[in-house]
């Protein structure tokens, strides 16, 4: 199959999406079919990381600037016409989107043109941030995005009557953009040849949105996998040690990702105290940056254990195992996500877990390789201090979470995906 991946998000920025999208294009060429990547270049300088990464023309960039929807997100610059013109020449097969951003819906408006099977994978809880993005431009930007479905994609009287509602002015900001997240996606994943959920909470999520009959759509739940890291051998972790100032009998309890304001990440700081109130050799590990990092080194400072707390900013995604390595016990505060890549690979470094979102991730099992916490840095502690007082049982939880992370890796993931694909483009021509 000739496959296009249409992304608002790629290299050289770090975060879930762009591991995905590198994930998937690698495994579907080794099942021998052919994968380009629709992206934004995050500079007006298109060619700027072609060399960087080793880029060929199956990565096709377009100029970008930094702004719209939040910090992490650049406003595309692409002449439509000209965009749909390269693909009638690729003849792809299927065309696959990871967010209803300008890229994702140009993917939209792509399929519908060239009559090119659509599928939607849904990779942003976009309600949750809309919770968390409240100033700025969203509201215009989502107001945006809503005036160009009627262009995008094949639309009926009830469409439009559907999409001039979400122009009339609702009490409040933040439930005005909730109602357009809302219905826009239902909208338009309801168009599409296939709706991929990468956990149960983002499907029982999407299939509750479905309140109108003529909206209804199927939501297939497939995790992305995830293979192991290298393992890091003792002399490395000691080396990452003496850079960060970590002693060896440290207690390190770790958050690995992006450092953004929804993550809920602001819990882990009074987690901590608590913790180290108990355990004087506790230790919290950020591993990741983003524009709320500055905040939580406030915060840290301001505690009562700032030598406790560890900041190592971003580090290459082939390194990561250093940072694993290190760790006692991994952490997940976040209630946006919607898979959670990073809570596959520590669990697949044999690491114990603990969670605050109970549908996240299909990797965590309750009282076998991980525990569930209520959102609440004193509950959070009890579960950290629970592991951390039973070596037994902690390292137990590490051997369990590696067998249920071995369920989920890249290539037999990858090979559901292309049957899926394969299933899209029978029921798109059965149309």
């Amino acid at each position: 199959m000739r496959i296009g991946l249409f992304t608002d998000t790629y290299r050289p920025s770090i975060n879930g999406i762009v591991f995905v999208v590198e994930s998937l294009k690698k495994h579907l060429e080794a099942e021998g079919h052919e994968v380009f990547i629709f992206c934004p270049a995050r500079s007006i300088r298109r060619s700027q990381h072609a060399l960087t990464f080793e880029e060929d023309e199956h990565v096709i960039r377009f100029p970008s600037i930094k702004g719209a929807f939040y910090d992490d997100y650049d406003t595309s610059l692409f002449f439509p016409p000209r965009v749909l013109s390269q693909v009638r020449e690729l003849d792809l097969d299927v065309i696959h989107f990871f967010t209803p951003g300008q890229v994702g819906m140009m993917g939209v408006y792509a399929a519908f043109k060239t009559n090119t099977p659509l599928i939607a994978q849904h990779c942003t809880d976009l309600r949750e941030y809309v919770e968390h993005y409240r100033d700025g431009l969203l509201l215009p930007g989502m107001l945006a995005l809503v005036a160009l479905l009627p262009f995008t994609m094949k639309v009926n009287g009830k469409d439009i009557r559907e999409i001039m509602r979400l122009y009339r002015p609702r009490r409040g900001r933040v439930q005005w953009n909730i109602d357009i997240v809302e219905k826009m996606v239902t909208l338009v994943y309801s168009k599409c040849d296939g709706v991929i959920a990468l956990s149960r909470k983002s499907k029982s999520q999407l299939e509750s949105w479905q309140t109108d009959e003529n909206y209804r759509y199927e939501v297939t739940l497939m995790p992305n996998g995830v293979d192991p890291l290298p393992v890091a051998k003792k002399k490395q972790i000691a080396e990452f040690h003496d850079i960060y100032n970590i002693a060896p009998d440290d207690e390190v309890i770790g958050f690995v990702g992006r450092l953004g304001a929804e993550k809920n990440l602001a819990t882990l700081i009074p987690m901590i105290e608590r913790v180290v109130a108990q355990r004087p050799k506790a230790r919290l590990l950020f591993v990741g940056d983003f524009e709320y990092r500055a905040t939580l080194e406030k915060l840290a400072h301001g505690s009562s254990c700032p030598n406790r707390i560890t900041f190592t900013g971003a580090l290459p995604r082939e390194t990561l195992g250093l940072a694993y390595g290190s760790m006692s016990i991994f952490v997940h505060p976040s209630l946006t996500d919607t898979q959670g890549w990073v809570i596959h690979e520590a669990a697949l470094s044999g690491l114990p877990l603990v969670l605050v979102d109970t549908e996240l991730s299909e990797v965590l099992e309750p009282g076998r390789n991980g525990l569930y916490a209520n959102n609440d840095p004193a509950d959070i502690a009890s579960r950290i201090l629970e592991l951390l007082e039973d070596d037994a049982k902690r390292q137990t939880f590490g051997e369990e979470s590696k067998k249920l992370a071995k369920r989920f890796t890249e290539q037999g993931q990858v090979q559901k995906l292309a049957v899926f694909y394969k299933q899209a483009i029978t029921r798109h021509q059965q149309k």
